[in-house]
């Protein structure tokens, strides 16, 4: 199996790792730490650090993939319509623009797919967000380094492939039960929440100073993830976590941790040897844990994850214009054809005794019977078309109507399909700056067409800068079929 090289880029420190996969771990061929000194390093000081770093070790790869600590990243979950896999990536952009407080086009963002839940009109994504400069830091210190960045993944996908790759986690048919995973790294401790083999859920925190406040450490964190979990993935039910560290770490937090997790099964794991193997010597196994999950992932792909220089792209749609240019020229080949035929027939049956007329308007009835199914044909697809609606460009419409988040912050989309004299239907939740803002998004939606349902506005407290809270129910009519012009 080929060596894959990826370095960790967290905010006090790089990981450089060499590894590649086995049936059910990852071996480590070489392992490197480089301390960024606080954050003061420029990116080319920084590059000439790993270079050298890499030097002392032995790798001479000439790329490599770059994975960001959990708290360099943003996750949001975002609702949309049960829409095909080609729709999404347009339709998260747009979603991302009501969404993020930033410009777009400051970060670079990629999404997974989640798992739709059976006879469910909705589906969920998990967007991930980075800001540029970011990775335009990690090319400026890799271009030292003559390494190509191949790719940008996020721990939290790297720790999940770690744990799928080695066959400790297996997929569960309930879509409420979520399996929960605790890794315990030297500088950090980061929770994940896993429907499936998708990562549904993620969080860090600070990690402990000493082995006595190791379960106080974790128990804080279990309960800001577990209140941030609720507010993203609704109920849910946790099946069994996962205490992944050295075994005095993890002995360190007692199984009544899971009195806030369903009272779920505790199970520990010594990630040396259980999940990776190899040398690493002056290096936490745990902290080796999302670099190997990435070189199981890219070698053997287990989990669905991000990348966030490669996202998602719409496919580029096929040019139907080509193929109707080629209808049309057989239909008229055809009736040059038929033409030409009826010619000759009739010259034919002038020649012949008058009882061959008698074929000759047989052969015309059909002809006629032909031509008037290739024009029901194509009433047929005329009227097809017009009825084809566009989520992507609805979608378009509404980011035109509601702008941007100056005035108005969109946190959640949820739509639904509408029977009737409707294409479908959306609420939105989020906050505004004033009452005066929301009955003007009213307004300007109405004066637009779409049906909004009267709702009570309120005050919110969790923002000052947006202290009223948004509730929409929106209707969104079929058009009108466009009347055909009167000749004069």
């Amino acid at each position: 199996m080929s060596e894959t090289l990826v370095i960790e880029w967290g905010r006090d420190r790089l990981l450089a790792a060499l590894g590649s996969a086995e049936s059910s771990s990852v071996k480590i061929q070489s392992a490197v730490s480089i301390d960024r000194q606080g954050g003061e390093l420029l990116p080319s000081e920084l590059g000439e650090k790993l270079a050298a770093g890499l030097k002392s070790v032995g790798v001479t790869a000439n790329e490599a993939i770059v994975v960001f600590e959990r708290n360099l990243v943003t996750f949001s979950r975002i609702t949309l319509p049960n829409i095909g896999d080609d729709e999404i990536p347009e339709m998260v952009k747009m979603q991302a623009a009501t969404r993020l407080t930033v410009p777009v086009e400051s970060v670079y963002m990629d999404f997974a797919p989640l798992p739709i839940p059976a006879g469910s009109e909705t589906r969920d994504v998990l967007l991930v967000t980075v800001p540029r400069q970011y990775i335009n830091q990690v090319k400026e210190a890799l271009d030292v380094c003559a390494i190509e960045l191949k790719g940008v993944r996020v721990s939290s996908f790297g720790i999940a492939a770690s744990v799928v790759h080695s066959g400790l986690m297996q997929k569960n048919a309930d879509s409420r039960a979520v399996e929960a995973i605790i890794a315990l790294g030297s500088d950090s401790i980061e929770m994940i929440f896993m429907s499936g083999h998708n990562v549904a859920f993620s969080h860090s925190g600070a990690s402990w100073t000493s082995i006595e406040a190791i379960e106080q450490a974790v128990r804080s964190e279990i309960s800001r993830a577990r209140m941030a979990a609720e507010g993203d993935m609704g109920s849910y039910v946790v099946r069994r976590l996962t205490l992944i560290g050295s075994p005095d770490v993890t002995a360190a937090v007692p199984d009544s941790i899971t009195k806030r997790l369903n009272d779920a099964d505790v199970a520990r794991v010594d990630p040396q040897n259980a999940l990776l193997s190899g040398s690493f010597t002056g290096i936490s196994a745990t902290d080796l844990l999302a670099i190997a999950g990435v070189v199981a992932n890219v070698q053997t792909p287990s989990v669905t994850s991000v990348d966030l220089v490669n996202p998602r792209r719409t496919p580029e749609k096929s040019d139907y214009s080509r193929v109707k240019k080629l209808l049309l020229a057989g239909v008229a080949v055809l009736a040059l054809v038929g033409g030409w035929k009826w010619r000759e027939a009739k010259v034919t049956a002038i020649q012949k005794e008058v009882a061959a007329v008698s074929g000759e308007v047989e052969d015309m009835e059909g002809a006629y019977k032909l031509a008037s199914n290739e024009l029901k044909l194509a009433a047929n697809l005329a009227s097809w078309s017009d009825r084809d609606i566009s989520w992507l460009d609805e979608m378009q419409k509404l980011q035109g109507l509601m702008g941007g988040t100056d005035r108005v912050f969109i946190k959640k989309f949820n739509f639904h399909l509408m029977s009737g004299d409707y294409i479908a239907a959306f609420d939105a939740e989020g906050y505004a700056k004033s009452r005066r803002d929301i009955e003007d998004l009213m307004r300007v939606l109405t004066e637009a067409g779409y049906e909004v349902k009267p709702t009570e506005i309120t005050q919110s407290l969790k923002d000052p800068n947006y202290n009223m809270e948004l509730r929409l129910e929106v209707n969104i009519p079929t058009p009108p079929k466009e009347k055909p012009a009167v000749k004069a």
